[in-house]
């Protein structure tokens, strides 16, 4: 196998693994063992924002989750522009009960085709669970 056909092996796994869709599937289960409602800051106490810190945690979300590609035909579509991409993703979020957001539950592979992106409780889920117990600020 040539390095370029692995490349694309490689590639076409990578995305498979990535992609799924946010809208399909069941709605968030219950709140995991250990969530909390609270509103906490992120783990440093700092005021957590989508375009500083969730933005760049869903990136590998863009693999499927753009026109043209697997999950293009789904509501969560983004289209690189962090204001539209936030408006996007807050409706799958819900700051009265955060650690039930569709959100998380699909990240945690919860009805979500694309499996897992983060582990509960997993730095990354844990910073998209503080940013909407925050309010999901812009």
């Amino acid at each position: 196998m040539t390095s370029r056909s692995l490349g694309a092996v490689v590639a076409v796994v990578l995305a498979a693994a990535g992609c799924a869709d946010l809208e399909r599937g069941p709605a968030a289960a219950a709140p995991e063992a250990g969530a909390t409602e609270d509103g906490g800051a992120g783990a440093d106490g700092a005021s957590l924002s989508f375009a500083a810190n969730v933005s760049p945690l869903l990136m590998p979300c863009t693999r499927c989750h753009v026109s043209g590609q697997e999950a293009g035909d789904t509501k969560l579509i983004f289209t690189g522009s962090t204001s539209a991409d936030y408006a996007t993703v807050v409706m799958f979020v819900d700051t009265s009960a955060p650690a039930s957001s569709r959100l998380l539950a699909k990240l945690s592979g919860q009805g979500h085709e694309g499996g897992q992106i983060y582990a509960t409780g997993s730095p990354e889920y844990q910073t998209i669970l503080n940013w909407i117990q925050q309010g999901a600020r812009p």
